[in-house]
Order: structure tokens, then C-alpha cells, then sequence
């Protein structure tokens, strides 16, 4: 009985409160506006097509392109549009014409051209992942691909991988069944979720009885690279092979049976089938001295590179550099195609020192850099820790938010 006497008296105070506040204020100045509801905002979605360029896509939504694509130069070339992506427009209710263009630069970010009080500003927005270090590992019992991809890596992160140890191992012809991958690698978190792996910061390879350990380092100035357990990189002076994934078709041999002049005729070079139009990279850096049709060898390409070497490149479908360029390794200097004396799309690939033919496959490649000791002390900070992981012969066990599938 008392509680609901109680509550009466404190229901009957509000109430007299709230009077004696309405007449003071009815009495005094009138009250604040109400803040108005921003008006709603909705998605428009294009996926560019093959050959749409940037003018037509925004014209067909009544924008400017010169104003959008001047805005946003400083930070994205808009012209650079890939077909397959999806363009976000963004209007608000009861406008005809969006406020706002986001065009994704790859997974991770988003170019976004914005109308204000001011005209068109651009920025890029980059989403912004938690990272937690994780152990993957995986046995290749047929393929590279088929025992990463049960792993859990993408397309990408293979590529990724391969480009670790593509110094030392070609990942097309050297891999042998059995072979092993352990690697200490990101895990990228959103919101607490799981989204994908990220960098490989310490692997372990092990293929037909060599070991290999790649430790990832960035120095004091911000650059990127591997190294083994003594500091010296991994990466060197020559790519084992022009083509990230391919297949050997015919490989160094001087009495090798011609298909087309049905003759003996050396082969001094390895062919690697695939298909017209796959990016053919630098294997070193250097000087192109020849870009051009040569006879049989079709479109042809030629590097001179620092020290006794060169390498060359024939039955391109199309050459992208010219005589007298100086390129870098990995850069792409044509694509496969079947021009010559070819019967079928590959790379006849060559390589030189001292102006002799020599295997590509099978010459030792010099190395490039080494740590400084300086750089070295920082290494092993986490060297030995990495190191330690990678060499554990415990079983790795999955989490329940680290799926051995990626969605």
C-alpha cells in the first residue's frame, strides 16, 4: 500500500514539474527547433561492362565525368575503370541525380568522389582489419594449388606464396609430391569475424629433400622483403621463371627433336605452355637490346642484364617494351603468344652467360642483398621466434574463428 502511494506522489510531482516547466517556457522564449531528419539515402549499382568508359557510365546517371574525374585525380585516375567491377552511386531522397561515386580499387579500397558546400572532393577509404598471427600448413600431394586451396588460400595468397621462393624454386616444374608448407601467416579480422589470411611472415618449404625458410622484414626506410635465417634475401638478381604458373613443354637440350623441321636441332632455352595473352615478366633487370619480329623466333625480345647475362623471349603474341628500355625485374614485357616457327601458344625462353647458352632451370642464380647489422638486430626479434614456430613438429590445431575455409 505504501509503494503505490509512493508512486502517486512521485507521478503527481513529475506531472506538476512538468507544468510549471511548460508554462515557464510558454512564458519565456519559445523552444528549441526540432533537428530535421536527414533525408534517406540509397544505392544505385553498375558492374562496368567490357569497353564502357567513364563518361558514359556517369552520363547515364546525369554527371559531369570531366568534374568527377578532375576531382578525384590527385588520389585515383577514375579513366582506369576494370570491367566486372560494381560502381556505387549514392542518392538521396527526392534528388534525381547521386551525391556520391565509389568505385572499388581492389578489396581493400575504395576511391570516393563525395558532392559538399564546395563542390566534388575525392578520398580513398581503406578498411581497416584487425591482424592476429596464425600457423597454416599443408602437404602437396599433387598440386600446389589443390593442397593450398584445402588449406584455405585464395587464388591471391597462392600467387603470394609462390612469390616467396620463385627465386629458388619454379613452382611449375620443381615442386614435387610430398612437398611441405608451414608458414606463420596474418589473419585478418573485421568486426571481430574472420575475412582472410594476409601476409606470409615466415614460411618454411620443404620439396625434394632442400629446405628452404623465407622470413619477412621491413626495414627503417619502410621496404619490404624475405630473407633466410642469416639475413640474406631471398629475392635475387634473377626470377627462376618468366611465367608466375605455367607447364614445361620442352626443356634445354642440345639434341632435341625439332616438331616442325622434323630434325635434330639444339634447343637452347625452355618452353612453358600457356595460354595466348598470359603476362610474360622480366626475369632480371636490365636493357632491352632487341623488340621486334625475328624470323622464326617470331616477336622477340632480348635483355641485356648486369654482368655476363642476357635472356630472351620469343613467339610473343605482343611486345610492350621498346629497344633501348631499360626495365626492372618482374616487370611485364610482353604476353605469350604462337608467332614464328610455333606450333601452338608458348615462351621459348633463353638465357646467356658469357654469351653461352646455358639451362635456365638449372643455373646457380647470384644473390643480391644482405642485412646490415644494424638491420640485422632488428631481424631477430622475431627471427628466432618465427624460426621456432616453423620448426614445432606439433600438429596445427584450428580454431574455431579460424576457419580452415575462407568464405
Amino acid at each position: 500500500m505504501k509503494i503505490w502511494s509512493l508512486m502517486a506522489i512521485g507521478l503527481l510531482v513529475f506531472s506538476t514539474s512538468c507544468d510549471d516547466h511548460t508554462a515557464s517556457t510558454d512564458a519565456g522564449h519559445k523552444s528549441n527547433p526540432v533537428t530535421p531528419v536527414p533525408p534517406k539515402v540509397h544505392d544505385v549499382l553498375h558492374t562496368i561492362e567490357k569497353g564502357e568508359t567513364l563518361g558514359v557510365i556517369l552520363e547515364n546517371v546525369g554527371l559531369n565525368a570531366n568534374e568527377i574525374r578532375a576531382a578525384a585525380k590527385d588520389v585515383y585516375d577514375l579513366a582506369n575503370l576494370r570491367a566486372g567491377r560494381t560502381v556505387t552511386f549514392k542518392v538521396r531522397s527526392g534528388e534525381s541525380t547521386p551525391h556520391a561515386v565509389l568505385y572499388p580499387i581492389d578489396e581493400d579500397s575504395t576511391v570516393t568522389v563525395e558532392r559538399g558546400t564546395d563542390g566534388w572532393a575525392a578520398r580513398i577509404d581503406t578498411i581497416e582489419y584487425q591482424s592476429r598471427e596464425a600457423i597454416r600448413s599443408f602437404t602437396v600431394e599433387s598440386t600446389l594449388w589443390g593442397a593450398a586451396t584445402t588449406e584455405g588460400l585464395r587464388a591471391r595468397d597462392i600467387m603470394q606464396l609462390a612469390s616467396v621462393f620463385e627465386f629458388d624454386v619454379d613452382f611449375n616444374t620443381e615442386l614435387r609430391a610430398g612437398a611441405t608448407v608451414k608458414m606463420v601467416i596474418e589473419e585478418l579480422y573485421l568486426d571481430g569475424r574472420f575475412a582472410k589470411l594476409g601476409t606470409p611472415l615466415a614460411v618454411k618449404l620443404q620439396n625434394a629433400g632442400d629446405n628452404f625458410i623465407a622470413l619477412h622484414h621491413t626495414d627503417s626506410d619502410g621496404e619490404s622483403g624475405y630473407f633466410d635465417s642469416k639475413g640474406v634475401a631471398r629475392k635475387k638478381a634473377f626470377l627462376r621463371s618468366p611465367l608466375t604458373f605455367s607447364r614445361v613443354t620442352s626443356g634445354f637440350n642440345p639434341r632435341r627433336y625439332h616438331p616442325v623441321l622434323k630434325t635434330r636441332r639444339p634447343h637452347n632455352g625452355t618452353d612453358f605452355g600457356a595460354p595466348t595473352g598470359t603476362p610474360i615478366r622480366a626475369s632480371g633487370s636490365g636493357k632491352v637490346v632487341y623488340a621486334g619480329r625475328n624470323g622464326g623466333h617470331g616477336n622477340f625480345v632480348k635483355i641485356d642484364h648486369p654482368g655476363p647475362y642476357a635472356s630472351s623471349y620469343s613467339h610473343m603474341h605482343k611486345i610492350r617494351v621498346k629497344k633501348g628500355q631499360k626495365v626492372k625485374q618482374g616487370q611485364v614485357i610482353g604476353t605469350v603468344g604462337s608467332t614464328g616457327m610455333s606450333t601452338g601458344p608458348h615462351l621459348h625462353y633463353q638465357f646467356w652467360k658469357h654469351g653461352k647458352f646455358v639451362d635456365p632451370m638449372k643455373i646457380k642464380l647470384p644473390r643480391n642483398q644482405t642485412l646490415s647489422d644494424a638491420e640485422m638486430r632488428r631481424f631477430k626479434t622475431k627471427r628466432d621466434a618465427w624460426v621456432d614456430q616453423l620448426n614445432d613438429p606439433a600438429p596445427v590445431a584450428m580454431t574455431d574463428d579460424s576457419p580452415s575455409e575462407q568464405p
